[in-house]
This record gives structure tokens, sequence and C-alpha cells, in this order.
């Protein structure tokens, strides 16, 4: 008889019960998705049952993870992780998107630059309204996509998105235009590609194989990138493959991978201080790559810097004006609201004065993080999660697929606080019903993450 008093039998029932839950899940969106796409708009009958699944599976996780150290790092327990994160990518391969629309513009973006149009040139209301400053072909275009161009969300504005992520969006158009089964196909290859890297960055270290499991069977990683299609794989892609031919001190190839990182999505770049403090005993190579980073930075953006027309340009309100779900800036906009209110006359952007003390406070942690010389690769590994970890906690905009960004670090620096937030980031999609559930969902974090670095 097996005796689950023992760690590793309880760690394995754990694995056992989440590979379960995972895939019931699933198949509960296989079954429920359309009637959860966000053109149909939910109400809560539909929204609560799908939200308290998420939950009960962020918790299975949170379990299952906690005892990850007791789980045998032999060959049937990786191929057990591998083979359940594989299939329930695969299975929700042709879900809808349940309650997301950021593929509209993925597909729309991936149209205008796949016909050799500027992203960044014209909106998507611009072509809708058939504006006199738009092409033609653009405009006909749009008339082809159906009902996609009349779905992309904040259609006033140009794409956020850098070139390199015009160029994934456009090899999945011309692979076959407006086909979001590629698109999650081409995710599928990339999260291959990743899985790969993570196991060979996990060699690097030294550390159990199956840790991998942290980033390979996280219910949020597995949902917002394979049911609701998000492109932010990519950029986490490259990240890692970047720090794993950093930690081989393969540095000028390890700086064209972040490069394309920051090409794909730009918050990667806070972590180039931190990249050149490593490679700081050889100022050359500290040299060669500050030049090689810089001019590849400049090629990534000079679609966006040709376009003009900054008014309406996604980087532009992005940058100024984007507030979702974000707990501490909350919190810190409403303390400064207080204190307007009392000071002045209350009509102060107190937002803006939050997003400059909230950029202080980064560029603080960068430098406090990379101001001394690192000792190891886990040394390294351990402030770049920091950092990440920081960005994330008191970023204007912590929408649940961006804390997807952290988490491959967390496979080889695991932290709790973090490690619980599957189990939490769900209650996202009920916001609308009740504004204090973004504290429900990162407070717990933010007092544990606290606890663990005083």
């Amino acid at each position: 008889m097996i005796s689950f008093s023992k760690p590793e039998s309880r760690s394995k029932l754990y694995f056992i019960i989440l590979g379960s839950g995972l895939l019931i899940y699933a198949v509960y969106l296989i079954i429920n998705s359309a009637s959860l796409a966000s053109t149909s708009n939910p109400g809560k009958d539909l929204r609560i049952p799908y939200i308290g699944e998420r939950i009960f599976i962020g918790v299975l996780f949170l379990f299952a993870v906690l005892s990850i150290k007791d789980l045998p790092s032999t060959s049937t327990w990786i191929g057990w992780i591998i083979f359940i994160g594989f299939a329930v990518r695969f299975l929700l391969i042709p879900t809808t998107p349940a309650i997301e629309d950021d593929f509209y513009r993925y597909h729309w973006d991936g149209a205008v630059t796949s016909n050799g149009f500027n992203p960044y040139k014209y909106s998507p209301k611009e072509v809708l309204d058939k504006s006199s400053s738009v092409p033609t072909e653009l405009i006909l275009l749009g008339e082809q996509s159906g009902e996609i161009l009349k779905n992309v969300n904040n259609p006033k504005l140009k794409s956020l998105y850098p070139s390199i992520s015009q160029g994934l969006f456009a090899l999945s158009y011309f692979i076959s235009p407006w086909n979001l089964f590629v698109w999650k196909l081409l995710l599928l290859i990339g999260d291959i590609v990743l899985l790969f890297f993570l196991l060979k960055v996990l060699k690097e270290l030294k550390l159990p194989l199956v840790f991998a499991g942290i980033y390979w069977l996280n219910p949020i990683v597995i949902h917002e990138f394979f049911n609701a299609a998000h492109m932010d794989l990519f950029v986490i892609l490259f990240m890692v493959i970047s720090i794993y031919l950093l930690l081989k001190k393969n540095y000028l190839v390890s700086i064209i991978f972040l490069a394309i990182a920051v090409g794909i999505r730009v918050y990667p770049i806070i972590l180039f201080p931190l990249y050149l403090r490593f490679m700081w005993s050889d100022k050359k190579e500290v040299l060669k790559s500050t030049i090689l980073f810089g001019v590849l930075s400049l090629l990534i953006f000079i679609p966006v810097i040709l376009a003009g027309s900054y008014q309406s340009s996604g980087f532009a309100k992005y940058a100024g004006n984007w507030i979702n779900n974000a707990a501490l800036f909350d919190l810190l906009n409403s303390v400064i609201k207080i204190f307007d209110l009392l000071l002045s006359d209350g009509n102060s952007c107190t937002h803006c004065l939050a997003r400059w003390i909230v950029s202080a406070i980064m560029l603080f942690v960068v430098i406090y993080y990379s101001r001394k010389v690192i000792s190891s690769n886990n040394d390294f590994l351990e402030r770049a999660a920091l950092i990440l970890a920081i960005m994330f906690l008191i970023s204007p905009t912590q929408f649940p697929w961006y804390y997807t960004w952290i988490f491959p670090l967390l496979v080889f620096r695991p932290r709790i606080s973090f490690l619980i937030y599957p189990a939490l980031l769900p209650l996202y999609q009920l916001n609308k019903y009740w504004e204090y559930f973004i504290y429900i969902q990162h407070l717990p974090v933010i007092l544990l993450f606290l606890y663990e670095t005083k």
C-alpha cells in the first residue's frame, strides 16, 4: 500500500490531481468557450462558474508546486509533466478566447504588415471610417477582414506592439489569413522551444528538471496563451534564450536575443543594466554589447518613428494613460488625489505624478540590483527575478497575462508569493462587478513578497 504521509507520495498525488484538473478544465473550455467569447458579452451566470473553475485549478497548482522539491526528477515524472502540459495546450488550441479580444488586433496588424503597410500609421477606426488619408487598398483589406476589424479594441489607437511582434503577426497571416488556429499553433511551437531552453537552464544550474513544471503546468500560462492567445509567450521565449546564452557567456548573441525580446514587448529592456553587470569583468564585451543593443533597439523602433502622428500612437497612450487592475498604483494614485484636494484645486493630473513616482522607484530598483558584482548564475537570476517582480507589482497595468513575464524566472528562483497568483488573478474578469477585486488579487501577494524579501 502506498503511504501518502510520505512527502514524495504526496507530491506525486498532487501532480496527478493537478494534471487531471487541467485536462478537465480544457474539456470545460472546449464545451463552453463559444458562450464566453467577448463578442457574446457573457454575464455573471457564465462568468462565475468559469472563474470558479480557474481559481480551483490555481489552488491545485499551488499545492503541487509547493511540494515539487519532493517530486522525483526521473524520466517518468518529467515525461508526465511534459505530456500533460502539451495535451492541455493542444486541446485548448481550437477553443474560442474567453472574454478576451486582443487577438483581433493581432490579426489586423498582421494583415496590415503582411500587405506592406506601416501598422503605426493608420488606426483601425480611420480604416473603418474610410478616411481620405487611408489608402484604398487598406480600406479593401478592412472589408475583407469581416468582423475582425470591427472587433479590434481601442480602435482609435494605432498599434502599440513593436516591430518584431508585427513580424510574428504577419507570419501568421502569411500562412493563413485571419486564422486563430494557425496563430495558436505558432504559439505552441514557440512554447515547445521555450520548454527546451528552460530545461537547458535548469541543467546548467544543476536544478531538478521537474522544476520545469512550475512553468509548463501553470494554469495562467496555459490559459493566457492557448485559450486567450496572447502574444507574450514570444517575448519570454527570446528572453529565456537570451538568459541561457548569457549564462554560457555567449554575450553578444545573448544581447541580440534580448533585443529581439524588446522588439516584441519593451519591458525586457530593464534587465539590460543587469546584463552589463554580469559581464562587467570584460570591459570590451560591455562596450560591444552596449553599442549592439543600442543599434538594434533603434532599428526595431524605426517604423514607429517614421509613422509620426504621436497623438493617436498606441505607445504614447499606453505609457501616459493606461491603468488597469493595478492595486499598488491605484492606492498611490488615491493618496496623491487626497493631497491634491487638500493642497490645491483637485484638478491636477494625479496619475501623471503617480507614473513619475513609479518610474523613479523602478529606476532605483534597477540601479540597486545592478550596483554590486554578480557572484554567480544563481545570483544573476535572483536579481533578475526581483526586478521583474517589482516591475509587475508597481506597474499601472497588471493584466493577468503580464504575470507570465515573470514566470520563467520563477522556475529557477521560485517564490511562494508569486506562486499563489494563479488562484487569484482569474478574479480579474469580475472587476467590472466589484472594484475591490483588484486588492484581493494583489495584496496577499504583495504582503507575502515583502515578508520574503525583508
